[in-house]
């Protein structure tokens, strides 16, 4: 917390105002990100990350364009993970309606809270919980899944346009239940899941949105209970609203999971808010619910496994200021109970975000 301190007033001390940017097509263009929070509970147990993310990519002409976007995480476990989010091949041409097309590593064509990973984008220090956090047992000594995880995926997505609507259509290699890494010592297996979205947009400023996934997650003999490959549906619902100097975010979650026990049922939601105070001044919030099954051995006098409804519930409120256009500051607090805990775990964060773009 010191050393973040000292940060803090260090920046404060060379801050300018805050100006307008402009973004500006260029043949080579990358932007940078590096952020580094604290976070520290009740008990006094503190820990750090840092995040290093940057986005490159090249206009070849005609609609063809090539982006990449590696980035290093150290993880509040003291972790470090490195990895490329995107690695694509994108076709974009302009018209009464629009046409693109990614194809590669490309990013995620399920859920809004993927789009939010970059710090610049998400208002709050911590990200939904729907990404992060593993679901409990949906059957005994079986495979553990997220709601919606941060999807690394292999794949090809198009999509189209009009003024007041958007559809897509994907085809990526895993189920977003399960994660994969590009840089991993093991990995889930690949499964082909196809993803139909789309949304509308009434009136400038409000945008509503839903998709489904459907594919594999489990493979045939991952467990000792898993006699064939087992498939998931995954349907979300979204809506994005800006007016005057307000942004809410929010998305519902609905997972539909086959085990060898049968269909197991799965969902959650959050809302994202975020209020402009001045030019350097903000306030955010999140509030997020996930329900859950968990499924445990039966005892010794029942034949069929135990299901128990779990839930997990956060809320985090958010202060930020902008020294600069390139650099913001966070402090939030984040009240969380986890799935089948009986209480709220308190902590108290920091953050200090640089972002650039260079060309």
């Amino acid at each position: 917390m010191r050393a973040t301190c000292i940060a803090c007033l260090l920046l404060s001390a060379c801050a300018r105002p805050v100006l307008a940017q402009h973004a500006e097509a260029s043949f080579f263009a990358i932007d940078t990100i590096v952020a580094v929070d604290e976070t520290v509970d009740v008990n006094g147990n503190n820990s750090t990350g840092v995040l290093f993310d940057a986005v490159v990519s090249t206009d070849f002409g005609g609609g063809f364009q090539a982006i990449v976007r590696p980035f290093v995480l150290r993880q509040s476990s003291g972790e470090w993970n490195r990895q490329i989010w995107i690695a694509q091949v994108r076709y974009e041409r302009s018209g009464p309606v629009g046409l693109r097309v990614d194809a590669g590593l490309i990013p995620s064509p399920v859920g809004l809270n993927n789009l939010t990973l970059r710090p610049p984008f998400n208002p709050t220090i911590a990200q939904p919980s729907s990404l992060f956090s593993v679901l409990p047992p949906l059957e005994p000594r079986g495979m553990r899944a997220t709601l919606l995880g941060a999807l690394y995926a292999y794949g090809v997505q198009t999509t189209v346009s009009g003024e007041r609507w958007d559809a897509r259509a994907a085809v990526v290699d895993h189920s977003p239940l399960r994660t994969r890494r590009v840089f991993a010592q093991t990995n889930p297996p690949r499964f082909p899941n196809v993803v139909f979205g789309g949304g509308i947009t009434p009136i400038v400023g409000v945008r509503v949105g839903a998709s489904i996934t459907a594919g594999g997650w489990q493979q045939e003999g991952e467990t000792a209970f898993a006699s064939e490959d087992r498939a998931a549906t995954i349907a979300t619902v979204e809506t994005e609203i800006s007016f005057r100097h307000t942004r809410i975010l929010g998305e519902w979650i609905r997972d539909v999971i086959q085990t060898t026990t049968g269909d197991r049922v799965a969902s959650g939601w959050y809302v994202t808010g975020q209020q402009t105070l001045s030019p350097r001044w903000f306030v955010a919030g999140r509030v997020e619910r996930i329900a859950s099954p968990a499924v445990l051995f039966p005892p010794a006098d029942v034949s069929t496994p135990v299901v128990i409804d779990q839930r997990l519930q956060g809320v985090e409120e958010t202060i930020g200021y902008r020294i600069t256009p390139d650099i913001t500051l966070r402090a939030s607090h984040r009240a969380r109970r986890s799935f089948g805990l009986p209480g709220f775990d308190h902590t108290f964060a920091t953050s200090v975000v640089w972002w650039r773009r260079w060309m």
